[in-house]
């Protein structure tokens, strides 16, 4: 018969070899490790999921510990800001770990999203892109309020072998992770997205109006500063604002009526050479091709019929001294529909020059930039949709002097144009982005080559994009049937 003595000895030798197996096997964490924190977040997905606290778990055969949380749950459930902050890092291109979001907040603790989705919805194709990994204004540096949508869940990276599930860190400002079992347990769950903040650079001329806009850039007050004019795109009425850069507004008007809903393509010009800004404006698409003048105020002072009054495809519009009289002349273009036919007009709609840049027969319409400064004018413009990215420059008669791709060559997606002022040379450079295939916004001298480049939103988003350049200043802008809202930002081209 045993002693109890010796059964209880037996116990506690049992109890160490168990415990000296367990502490092979998982690796000690340190006492920062595994404190006990509870941060104040937002739950981190919407919808059902499945957690428990595996912090500290062993992972690639106990080399490494599991530094988060796996949350999971299935593709395509919505991910949310747990924290108001800043975004720190968008995986982009994909990283072998996969899609993956760093936000931080006022406190430098930060919250990391790993094994973003990386499919095309109910595929496991991982051929998803950022369109499918990452929600609207998640780019690096931009702000975020606890509860935005983010992004989607997935299994990218190396969880392609898993089910679909959210990593989850939390990580101290010294980048020490902690355990946020904790903080998932006591975190506020939410069942919709909130909306997402106005980014610091961001100016949004007609709320969360998402039909996009055109845009212009110049000086309209005289001031040291220069201004933007916004028409709104197609969905929504009418209405050109001009404002400063930061988005204060100047005026307000409809320049055509309130019930039509086809956008306006806008223009900043000095018609009498007074130094007193007027505003163009043309329908964009659905209206006939009624080219119109307006005061700062939004009194109509004039107006023209650029193409036969029947056409309805749009006219894209710019406005420069072509002809040395110290007055602006009005620059046209055909939208869609309509053949590469660039007219120069007086005020009165007087025809001065008229060309085609293009074949005759390309129907895709064309985007106009017009330029000029003392005995200097130029015309530039690029191929809409179904074109190749074929800029040419003409000067003030519509001879070509310039030509070079902006893009592949086998991009067809549309660009637009203008011109800015940024390095004091004589000619001015040639500023694109594409009109749909990303936010790429490249510069350019008149020889092609390229001088700078920024994205001015997230570089995976498809578009549509406006462009619109003063001196220095280049504006990027949301354009038509791109899905977010009207938004217009100035880029880091310089």
């Amino acid at each position: 018969m045993k002693s109890k003595n010796f059964e209880t000895n037996t116990k506690i030798l049992t109890i160490f070899v168990i415990s000296s197996v367990l502490f092979s096997f998982f690796p000690v964490m340190t006492e920062a490790q595994t404190a006990s924190e509870v941060r104040p977040i937002t739950f981190p997905v919407i919808g059902s999921v499945t957690y428990w606290d595996d912090f500290g778990a062993p992972r690639d055969g106990g080399a490494r510990q599991h530094e988060g949380n796996d949350l999971m749950g299935r593709k395509m459930l919505p991910l949310v800001a747990a924290v108001d902050g800043t975004v720190r890092r968008v995986a982009y291109p994909e990283a072998d770990f996969g899609f993956s979001i760093t936000l931080q907040d006022k406190d430098g603790y930060t919250y990391h999203y790993l094994h973003v989705n990386n499919d095309n919805p109910g595929t496991d194709d991982g051929k998803g892109g950022g369109m499918n990994a990452y929600a609207i204004d998640v780019d690096n540096g931009n702000k975020v309020v606890a509860g935005q949508l983010i992004g989607w869940m997935g299994d990218s990276g190396n969880a392609e072998t898993t089910q679909a599930h959210l990593h989850f860190e939390i990580r101290r400002p010294d980048r020490t992770p902690i355990s946020p079992y904790g903080s998932l347990k006591a975190a506020k769950k939410i069942t919709t997205p909130v909306i997402r903040p106005q980014q610091p650079n961001e100016v949004l001329p007609f709320g969360e109006f998402n039909g996009g806009g055109f845009i212009s850039a110049g000086n309209v007050d005289a001031d040291l500063s220069n201004e933007l004019v916004v028409g709104a795109g197609p969905g929504g009425g009418p209405h050109v604002r001009v404002m400063e850069k930061d988005g204060t507004p100047i005026s307000s008007f409809f320049p055509y009526a309130v019930g039509f809903r086809g956008g306006v393509d806008v223009a900043i010009a000095d018609i009498e050479g007074d130094g007193k800004a007027e505003i163009i404006t043309a329908p964009h698409s659905g209206g006939g091709p009624h080219v119109k003048i307006f005061d700062l105020a939004g009194r109509e002072i004039g107006g023209f019929m650029a193409y036969d009054g029947r056409f309805t495809g749009g006219v894209n519009i710019a406005a420069a001294d072509m002809d040395g009289d110290g007055g602006d002349e009005i620059i046209t273009a055909p939208g869609k529909g309509g053949g590469p036919h660039v007219r120069v007009f007086k005020q009165t709609g007087q025809e001065i020059v008229s060309f085609f840049a293009y074949d005759p027969g390309f129907r895709g319409g064309i985007d106009v930039a017009a330029y000029s400064s003392g005995s200097e004018a130029y015309i530039a413009t690029a191929p809409g949709n179904g074109g190749g990215p074929h800029v040419k420059v003409f000067n003030n008669i519509g001879i070509t002097i310039s030509q070079f791709m902006s893009y592949d060559p086998n991009h067809l997606g549309g660009s637009r144009i203008t011109f800015a002022q940024t390095n004091n040379s004589q000619r001015p450079e040639v500023v694109t982005v594409p009109l749909l295939g990303g936010s790429h916004i490249k510069l350019f001298d008149f020889e092609g080559n390229t001088l700078d480049n920024d994205f001015g939103f997230e570089e995976w988003w498809p578009g549509s994009w406006d462009i619109a350049a003063a001196d220095s200043d280049v504006f990027v802008s949301v354009g038509p049937k791109s899905g977010r809202r009207t938004s217009v930002k100035q880029s880091n081209i310089d």
